[in-house]
């Protein structure tokens, strides 16, 4: 009995032996291909959902299994392109998107794509060459301008990337970011006024991009237009929901000082001081501000917490010292003044300041020498040589 149990399964697998090396028949064929190939499809559908959520690893996998199932899948192999990007593996990216362009090269999608693994990677020449045939094959795509100007500036051709983003903006009315682009280019440029024309046109476009107003405020402000960088960052600082930060508001404050409105200045730098506490460089600001208020105590403070965070700021010295002479804290300005030229013996306006100090102390010889000083180091200081005039006539007057 279990003799012919064996026999019967030698049979049944030779039988199932002869039906493998049986060829499919064609029909057969086609409904497998036609299989995987639908097979592929839903798995690239669920990997382009799992790309738009952001989870990389199962996007990245179930692209692959769909390329397994048919290799001639070009929308999954453009996902895994894009995935791949995301991942930082341009290299890969870049040959999986070169496989899908010569395949199919009139696909602008996979120009630029195969630009941007390109430019990620340092291969700025042939990013270039990759986003310039995406625009020329899709010439609406402005996506494709920004990131060939973008490209240039990675070259250094910062002159021709200006000129070739200013070529397309009659065509991107609605497109602000290339508005934002060519702002960016007019500053590197120093063409602030350029800059700000462009950056309010991105800002009309769309206000509600708190960005493009920064920008719009920083261009006007070195254009020298302060009364609309007030304006500009007085509306963003009262943006809801905007955390204003500590360089908006010192800007507020300069152009306020620019403008000759010191009390504003000074609100203004408090506020950047709350943000930055330990900026140095804020706390001169508001000492610069509380003098032009003749609020020397505030400018005293100001300054001692500008010095205690920066014992190596030469301003700091300069500014306290004056406000302690405005005071009328002589000796402490004079101890403070001789340090500060110790420490910086070529600084011009400390040794005038030194000389205004001995002055009001009496020591008119002193103060002199300080002034006589401060000329030979600064022949253009005009302050200084106007204190050296006024001392010299004193003595003529006194020994008269």
């Amino acid at each position: 009995m279990y003799r012919k149990a064996l026999l019967i399964a030698a049979v049944l697998l030779a039988a199932a032996g002869c039906n493998r090396l049986r060829p499919i028949p064609e029909a057969r064929k086609g409904a497998y291909d036609r299989w995987h190939a639908t097979r592929a499809q839903m798995l690239t559908g669920v990997a382009a959902e799992h790309l738009s959520v952001g989870q990389l690893d199962d996007a990245r996998n179930k692209a692959m299994q769909a390329l397994a199932l048919d290799g001639d899948q070009l929308e999954a192999r453009i996902l895994l392109g894009k995935v791949l990007i995301e991942q930082g593996h341009y290299d890969l990216a870049a040959e999986e998107l070169t496989k899908v362009r010569r395949r199919r090269p009139e696909y602008a999608e996979v120009y630029y794509l195969l630009g941007v693994a390109q430019e990620r990677s340092g291969q700025y020449e042939e990013a270039l060459a990759s986003y310039n045939r995406a625009h020329a094959l899709e010439p609406k795509n402005l996506d494709a301008v920004a990131a060939a100007t973008e490209t240039l500036v990675a070259l250094g051709r910062v002159r021709e990337a200006q000129l070739h983003v200013e070529s397309y903006l009659a065509r991107a009315e609605q497109r602000p970011v290339l508005y934002e682009l060519a702002g960016r280019l007019a500053m590197m440029q120093g063409e602030h006024e350029r800059a700000a024309r462009y950056y309010r046109h991105a800002c009309d476009l769309d206000f509600e991009n708190t960005h493009y107003r920064e920008a719009l405020a920083n261009a006007q402000y070195f254009a020298g237009q302060y009364e609309p960088a007030v304006e500009t960052l007085r509306e963003l600082l009262a943006t809801k929901g905007y955390e204003g930060p500590a360089w908006a508001y010192a800007m507020l404050g300069d152009s306020y000082l620019a403008l000759g409105r010191p009390h504003p200045a000074r609100d203004a730098y408090w506020k950047a001081t709350d943000r930055k506490p330990d900026a140095a460089g804020l706390h001169l600001k508001l000492a610069k501000a509380a003098l032009a208020l003749q609020d020397n105590p505030r400018a005293v403070l100001a300054a001692q917490k500008a010095l205690g965070l920066d014992a190596d700021n030469s301003d700091a010295y300069m500014i306290l010292g004056y406000a302690m002479l405005r005071q009328g804290r002589t000796r402490q300005a004079l101890g403070l003044l001789k340090t500060a030229t110790s420490r910086y013996p070529e600084s011009s306006m400390l040794h005038c300041l030194l000389g205004r100090a001995y002055a009001a102390d009496g020591e008119d010889a002193e103060a002199r020498r300080c002034y006589a000083e401060a000329v030979r180091l600064d022949p253009d200081n005009e302050a200084a040589k106007e204190l050296l005039r006024g001392a010299a006539v004193a003595k003529l007057s006194r020994s008269g």
